[in-house]
């Protein structure tokens, strides 16, 4: 029994994968173990790996022979996982050397079943400040219900919750006593595993000053455009909505659903503009795209959900003086 289980996701990332796993086994708290997942890459990164195997840590390497995305390959990491606590760490990014020693009496002290801490983003090929996507200063103590609506955007406590599970530390049995588990095999997985993980409403705790580092380089998941982002965020969505009519709790988060929606989609519509090369193509990928809308969206629930001046502000961003002259 360890402490802690660090899963790494590899899929062709050979050339980050050493900053990775330094970072790791660079820690200055020592008890956990480290399992690398190998989704079915295209390259030979076992090199890399045999490296770090005679470090003086238990080292798993898993090799899937058919990619099941980075959902599967995070739950095959579960599966494997010994610790009293997992976390998930993308194999071109690191974490702060001192992650473990830092978050661990924090973990203790009040007994988090999520401990959350900053997400700050390193861009390829750029030289610019920090970019915090998510940026914690203090301890705060929330429950799960308020973390999923600061998540949502209805609750505003000066943070960002972000349904990502790599800047998050997870209690094993948490997830277990909650069957919680990755989609397998789509793109925004970790939106589900978001609503999942807060809703079951364990206890959550943020912890200061130590950072997840998130490497965005171009040729990311993210990075990309193509009809499986709008497949599977319309298919990722739907499951959503039947998990949470199930639990009967829809009714309630309804308001939650439609906003992290939006903002999901609201992505995509940016990244049809920042990587289509033509107005042709940008108008099929638009058109693409409210198809993606009408499935999800019911517009008797948004228009009942939403203030009448919030729908105004989605038609006439730009207009903010509505007075008739």
């Amino acid at each position: 029994m360890y402490k802690y289980s660090i899963i790494i996701i590899i899929k062709n990332t050979k050339k980050y994968l050493s900053k990775c796993l330094d970072s790791v086994v660079n820690q200055t708290f020592r008890d956990f173990e480290i399992i690398i997942v190998d989704d079915c890459s295209d390259e030979s990164s076992q090199d890399i790996v045999k490296q770090y195997q005679s470090v003086t840590f238990p080292l798993q390497y898993i090799y899937l022979k058919k990619s099941i995305g980075p959902g599967g390959a995070r739950n095959r990491g579960l599966e494997a996982a010994k610790g009293d606590y997992v976390l998930f760490i993308d194999s071109d990014d690191w974490i702060d050397v001192d992650c473990l020693q830092k978050a661990t009496p924090i973990l203790e002290q009040y007994q988090a079943d999520i401990g959350m801490y900053s997400l700050v983003r390193n861009y390829d090929m750029m030289l610019t400040e920090p970019y915090y996507k998510c940026k914690y200063d203090d301890i705060q103590i929330l429950n799960g219900i308020t973390a999923f609506k600061i998540m949502s955007g209805k609750y505003d406590f000066g943070i960002t919750i972000s349904p990502s599970p790599v800047n998050k530390i997870y209690k094993r049995n948490y997830l277990i006593d909650n069957k919680i588990t990755f989609l397998e095999e789509v793109y925004y997985e970790d939106i589900f595993w978001g609503f999942r993980t807060l809703l079951a409403n364990g206890k959550v705790v943020t912890i200061p000053i130590i950072k997840y580092h998130h490497y965005k380089r171009m040729g990311s998941i993210v990075q990309s455009l193509s009809e499986k982002h709008f497949n599977d965020l319309e298919k990722i969505f739907i499951i959503i909505k039947k998990f949470m009519k199930e639990q009967s709790i829809y009714d309630e988060y309804a308001f939650d659903y439609y906003k992290i929606f939006e903002r999901f989609y609201n992505l995509l519509i940016r990244q049809i503009f920042e990587f289509s090369q033509s107005e042709e193509e940008r108008k099929r990928w638009l058109i693409y795209s409210f198809h993606t809308l009408k499935k999800v969206v019911s517009v008797t629930e948004y228009m009942t959900y939403f203030s009448a001046e919030e729908i105004r502000r989605h038609l006439q961003p730009h207009i903010t003086d509505t007075t008739l002259r």
